[in-house]
């Protein structure tokens, strides 16, 4: 039995009869130990590494706190935390529902005209004055009485007075119709100011207009207002008026004087 094996590898056999010097036949006898070297130093290089960090640890009783400066740490045994018993806290009461804010509905009622003219009566006026009742203050105005020998006369027969009378023996009329008609004709045609309404603001207006001779009305006064807003409302509405059919003395036109309360209400 050989102890040698003689067998020409494969190198051998594929370089046989050719150029060996060239430098690809000692390449590839060399590969085998080139590979060894190279897998030994990798291995070599790779423990190098993982162990340098281990090498360099510091201390366990020292911790690395900025740049290459270490601080001492001492490491005490504290004893441990007391038991604490948490207590819950007592339960909230429930909380009370609250009840749906009520709107409040504000609603427009037109103005009710309240007439305070005394009923025409055929017989001469024969006080000094009328005294006309508003709330709790009463407030006097002068009246004006006519005999036959009061009154200028002009043209053929007649009289004329500039001065407005409170009752005639023919009263003016609105559209066919009495005070009443007017009434109603004012109440369809007086706004509510809404800045008014927003603030609430209501109540009674008296108020004095004239029907003038010729049937145009004139002189609204507000005697008792309430709020600037109102009162100019009311003023607008009366002083819009159409032309009265105006009332008669004597059978000739004249000024007669009327005087209205009117209630704004939300």
């Amino acid at each position: 039995m050989a102890f040698f094996d003689d067998t020409p590898g494969f190198d051998e056999i594929v370089f046989a009869g050719r150029n060996r010097e060239y430098g690809a036949y000692k390449i590839r006898k060399r590969y085998f130990s080139a590979l060894l070297t190279g897998l030994i130093s990798a291995i070599l290089i790779a423990c190098i590494v993982v162990l340098i960090p281990f090498l360099h640890k510091p201390p366990k009783d020292k911790i690395l706190a900025g740049g290459s400066r270490y601080v001492s740490v001492m490491m005490d045994r504290l004893d441990a935390p007391a038991d604490q018993i948490y207590v819950p806290p007592p339960p909230a009461a429930p909380a009370r529902p609250v009840p749906k804010a009520v709107q409040e509905i504000v609603r427009y009622v037109a103005p009710e005209v309240i007439d305070t003219i005394i009923p025409s009566v055929q017989t001469p006026v024969s006080t000094d004055e009328l005294i006309v009742q508003s709330g709790e203050n009463t407030e006097e105005y002068e009246g004006f009485g006519f005999g036959d020998d009061i009154f200028d006369g002009y043209g053929t027969g007649g009289f004329y007075t500039d001065e407005p009378f409170f009752l005639v023996e023919v009263m003016p009329s609105f559209r066919g119709g009495d005070i009443n008609r007017f009434r109603e004709w004012v109440q369809k045609r007086t706004n509510y100011p809404q800045e008014a309404l927003e603030k609430k603001i209501q109540g009674r207006i008296f108020l004095t207009f004239i029907v003038e001779a010729d049937g145009g009305v004139s002189n609204v006064t507000v005697v008792k207002g309430i709020d600037p807003l109102i009162d100019d409302e009311a003023v607008r509405a009366i002083a819009a008026s159409p032309k009265w059919t105006p009332g008669l003395q004597r059978g000739q036109p004249v000024r007669v004087r009327y005087s209205l309360w009117l209630s704004f209400v939300i």
